[in-house]
């Protein structure tokens, strides 16, 4: 054989290792992704969902998260944790109050840059959400002012602030529904401890659209941000207000609130709508 020749057939060698190990994951092992939620048969109504691959990062074209084979959300960067993806290390949450009670499955899928996927599936139970206390349970609407407007923080986006006019919010076994003068609006997570209303983060179930623009839902007549919609970030954060209702009139009143943003809409005197 040729010096030529040789070479020749030593590149072809090299290409053909290169396609095996492009499928292989870390130390020449097959493809492989595991989960935060691994053996796990019950699901807390608030968790993190986090899946680990078995390759380097730059080898990750996307993470997709799957619940009963539907696909509900996409991570594109590190960490891969469902409801996240904005590159400032904002972990969001898997909130299960919007499923069904009973068995789910809940599938983490890994597509390399190069093609290749894995999955991880578990199956586990989801437990009921607890339904608001039925004062609260209605639907409820007020105006918001530039004094209630300026109560926003501008580190959340002087771009990010809650317009002012008719807002409505909604209690049910899903979330706070909010609802903006313009026909948008995002739905959070909540629970209650007598007075006390603890809000948490926003409740994401669909993908981002294109270019990270949020994915939407309709419901109660308005076009809701449920998958990529925020106020202040992914992770919340969370905030605590005191609330009463007397007749036809609920007051919120902020306890302990760092995102500006939610204090601006929900902290005041609100109607009963329905």
């Amino acid at each position: 054989m040729s010096r030529f020749a040789r070479i020749a057939a030593l590149a072809l060698l090299a290409t053909a290792t290169a396609a095996i190990c492009s499928s292989l994951g870390a130390a020449g092992k097959p493809l492989a992704v595991t989960s935060s939620i691994d053996g796990e048969k019950v699901l807390p109504q608030q968790l993190r969902w986090l899946a680990y691959p078995n390759v380097a990062h730059a080898q990750v074209a996307e993470v997709d998260y799957l619940i009963d084979g539907k696909l509900r959300w996409v991570e594109e960067h590190a960490p891969y944790n469902y409801a996240s993806d904005d590159l400032h290390g904002h972990l969001g949450y898997l909130y299960t109050s919007w499923l069904a009670p009973g068995p789910h499955t809940f599938t983490a899928r890994v597509k390399t840059a190069s093609g290749q996927t894995a999955t991880d599936k578990v199956t586990a139970r989801v437990l009921p959400s607890p339904t608001p206390p039925d004062a609260l349970a209605a639907r409820w609407s007020r105006s918001m002012t530039t004094e209630d407007q300026a109560k926003s923080d501008p580190k959340f986006g002087t771009d990010n602030v809650p317009p002012t006019g008719r807002w409505r919010l909604i209690f049910d076994r899903v979330g706070v529904w909010e609802i903006d003068p313009r026909g948008g609006g995002i739905v959070t997570a909540y629970s209650v401890g007598g007075s006390v209303l603890h809000a948490y983060a926003p409740i994401q179930m669909v993908p981002r659209a294109g270019q990270g623009a949020p994915g939407h839902i309709s419901r109660f007549g308005a076009r809701i941000d449920a998958g990529g919609g925020i106020e202040c970030n992914e992770a919340g954060p969370f905030g605590t207000y005191r609330w009463t209702v007397t007749g036809n009139e609920l007051t919120l009143t902020a306890i302990h609130e760092l995102c500006g943003q939610r204090r601006a809409i929900y902290e005041g005197t609100w109607t009963r709508a329905g």
